[in-house]
Formats: C-alpha cells, structure tokens, sequence
C-alpha cells in the first residue's frame, strides 16, 4: 500500500495538469474561433500552446521528483516530451477514427483522449521523466535526488564507522 500511494498521488496530479492543459486548449480554440479562424487551425493553435504548459507542469508538479542535473540540458527533455505528445496525437486521432463509427462522438473523442493520456503517462514514466540511477557522486541511493550516505559512512556514536543492522 506504501508503494501505491505515491503512484496514486502521481497519477492525481498527472490527471490535474490534464484537465488543466485541455482548458487552456478549449479557451484558446473558442478565443480563436470567434473572430473567424477556422476551427481546425483553432484547435491546432491550442494543443500546441497547451502542451508547451503541460511540459512545465509535468516537469514541476507530476514528475517534480525526478529532477535532472543541472548539467543537462532542457532541450533533451522538451524535445522527448513533444515526440511523445506527436505520438500521442496521433494515437488518439486513431483511436477516435476507429471507434467513431460505432460510438456517439463524445464517447469516441473520450476513448481516443484516454487512449492518449495512457500512452502520455507511460512514455512520461518510463521515457521522458524517468527515474536516473546515481552516478559515483554524491548520490548514494537508486536514484539521482538521493543524497543520504550509506549507515556505513556515517560516524557511529563513539566517531568511528556505524554499525550496519
């Protein structure tokens, strides 16, 4: 249950970045066709503007924990992120035009986006936002952001090494 729940917690605020980022696309869709730009150049304008806040989002409240060294740079990441939300696209559009015609319209575009939002997730967690392993630095742990030294490094009482459980 312990290792659940951080995974539940990751997926909630996956889920609100979501929901988030398909606001900011359907106000930039509606803003845009009311003074007559045409609805698919609309809703073209939207998805890329609202993927560009879902990368910050992703990068600072989803995945915060999976910080990367200051060392690499973004554009490594932004461009992973942008190949996946290309794939991620054309999976929903897929998805939408292969249930579309036994599916009322709503239902087939809520397939094609969960569809989507899956593969997001998945290339997000194991691509894009993965885990890094420690380097022989500072890190000692599985992971990049662990900075705990091993109980055998740190000083036991009497200033020699820790006893080991």
């Amino acid at each position: 249950m312990r290792r659940l729940r951080p995974q539940l917690l990751r997926l909630a605020r996956f889920s609100g970045v979501g929901l988030t980022c398909f606001a900011i696309q359907a106000g930039i869709l509606l803003a845009l066709e009311r003074p007559g730009v045409p609805g698919p150049a609309a809703n073209a304008v939207g998805f890329l503007a609202s993927a560009q806040v879902n990368f910050l989002l992703s990068t600072y409240v989803t995945w915060a924990d999976r910080r990367r060294p200051r060392t690499e740079p973004w554009g490594r990441r932004w461009l992973s992120f942008q190949a996946t939300v290309a794939v991620s696209l054309a999976c929903n559009t897929g998805v939408y035009a292969l249930v579309s015609g036994f599916l009322p319209p709503v239902a087939a575009a809520a397939a094609g986006v969960c569809a989507g939002a899956l593969l997001t997730y998945l290339a997000s967690d194991h691509l894009v936002f993965r885990r890094r392993r420690a380097e022989r630095t500072d890190h000692y742990g599985d992971s990049i952001d662990d900075h705990r030294p091993p109980a055998a490094a740190l000083p036991g009482p009497d200033g020699g090494a820790a006893a080991a459980d």
